[in-house]
């Protein structure tokens, strides 16, 4: 069996999982046949080698199926995670999908030679515009194979189950003792390693199993805790954040139980070097000067050796000394600590984590820095800098599990009521699930639960995200009530 993407070497060190082969194959094929004829040698190539990675696959599978679905790549029911850099011609062919309202493809084992080219032959000569998208489903509808069969967006999209209110509640209530518990673990292991003393790993392992098990049944009631910014102390919060974030990363990419132990437990020591920093600089509560710099940036080296020194050698202490070593290391080998030679590209943790850790530091106002920036403006900064800091797939896929109104923010509505954010809904993140706290006229004592994606509240808007301290209030007021 080929293994799921997060147990992936970086496609530099192999050629990738056999998912990924054949993913690129698949859309290098799309590109191909738009350039060449099907009686030339180079996309007969091409096909040869399609062939081959669809058989590994087909082998252990029966169907393939091939899909796009809200930017990620599917090959079964696994995220397969290409990107730009594969040069293969992706993102190109599903925004063409998606314009004739194609999700992907179902391919049957007995599959022909033939009918894969003459697939790519007929989808070589649709280009659709504005003016022919019609005709082009047409004649995607009337397109027949009888082992290749077309999914629509509809067919390929996940089906969101209906949760009540009184079951988000519960939810709720669950997700803030998994949070504390966290929380507790983190300012436990922090004060063990500064008194170094032995850290609780099992203790450690059950809290991040913990966090799996919420973020698998219902992600948004944790993402809301990390929203709360004014903690008493940042620390703990923060790498409890990051923890969070990162394993609801790690289940989008669909990986298994195992690797999102070690993820979680890396996020949580992301940071563990700065316990062997002065205190006075880790809480200095103006900016940093150049020698401050140069002291906050041993942090990395620090945590991957405190890591190393204090906990017992496993696969998860390994991959959380890697993670600590790496997180301030950018996409071109910049950041921090600088790297004097040649070597790998840092690993999907380290990746994953770097993202995390940048837009909780940014959005909390972390103390070296003069204030806090909005979920949106920081998203649009990090994004900026894509190409050269980080992992421009990952950013993209946190990007919509943050949504257009994180779950946490206060909003205003367009009826001049004020309303959390509880869930987004997939298939309208402009309409997410909120709970309307109050109006114009103050705060109200009994709350109210509205999903906005629902035909009763279409009246209903959100009109702007609200920063909670420019009107005196408290985001963890709303947040923890009820």
């Amino acid at each position: 069996m080929s293994k799921s993407v997060d147990q992936t070497p970086h496609r530099a060190e192999i050629g990738g999982t056999a998912e990924e082969q054949l993913l690129r194959a698949f859309f290098a094929m799309h590109k191909t046949a738009r350039i060449i004829e099907e009686n030339n040698e180079t996309f007969s190539r091409q096909l040869d080698t399609l062939l081959e990675h669809l058989s590994t696959i087909a082998r252990h599978s029966g169907d393939v199926i091939i899909k796009a679905v809200a930017d990620r790549y599917f090959v079964n029911d696994k995220v397969v995670v290409i990107d730009d850099r594969d040069n293969c011609g992706a993102p190109q062919v599903v925004a063409e999908w998606r314009r004739l309202g194609l999700g992907g493809v179902r391919l049957l084992p007995e599959i022909a030679r033939k009918e894969i080219s003459g697939f790519f032959t007929f989808v070589a000569g649709i280009n659709p515009n504005d003016d022919n998208t019609e005709e082009l489903c047409v004649q995607l509808k009337s397109y027949k194979l009888p082992n290749l069969q077309l999914l629509s967006i509809k067919e390929v999209a996940p089906k969101q189950p209906q949760v009540s209110e009184e079951v988000r509640r519960q939810f709720r209530t669950m997700a803030r003792k998994t949070f504390f518990q966290a929380m507790t673990v983190v300012q436990e292991a922090v004060t063990n390693t500064a008194e170094d003393r032995d850290i609780n790993v099992a203790k450690t392992k059950r809290v991040v199993h913990s966090l799996i098990d919420h973020i698998v049944r219902d992600e948004y009631s944790l993402l809301e805790l990390t929203s709360i910014k004014n903690f008493d102390d940042y620390t703990y919060a923060h790498c409890t954040n990051v923890c969070v974030y990162s394993l609801t990363l790690g289940v989008r990419l669909g990986m298994d139980r195992p690797r999102l132990s070690q993820l979680g437990f890396a996020a949580l020591f992301h940071d563990i070097g700065k316990v062997k920093l002065p205190s006075d600089l880790i809480r200095k509560p103006e900016a940093y000067d150049e020698g401050d710099w140069i002291q906050m940036q041993r942090h990395p080296a620090l945590g991957a050796k405190t890591v190393l020194r204090n906990l017992k050698l496993s696969a998860h202490t390994a991959r959380a000394a890697r993670v600590a070593l790496e997180h301030h290391i950018n996409s071109d080998f910049t950041g921090y600590p600088l790297l004097r030679h040649d070597r790998r590209a840092s690993n999907l943790f380290s990746r994953i984590v770097s993202i995390v850790d940048t837009f909780d530091a940014l959005t909390s106002g972390r103390v070296y820095l003069r204030q806090s920036m909005s979920p949106d403006v920081v998203l649009k900064k990090m994004r900026y800098q894509m190409n050269v800091k980080f992992d421009a797939f990952l950013l993209k896929l946190f990007t919509n599990v943050v949504g257009v109104f994180p779950a946490g923010s206060l909003v205003l509505l367009n009826t001049d009521e004020l309303a959390l954010v509880l869930t987004n809904n997939d298939d309208d993140r402009s309409r997410p699930v909120v709970k309307i706290v109050g109006d114009k006229s103050g705060l109200f004592e009994e709350t109210v639960w509205v999903d906005l994606s629902n035909p009763e509240h279409r009246h209903r808007s959100i009109l702007r995200m609200v920063e909670p301290e420019r009107y005196g209030l408290d985001i963890k007021d709303f947040v923890l009530r009820d």
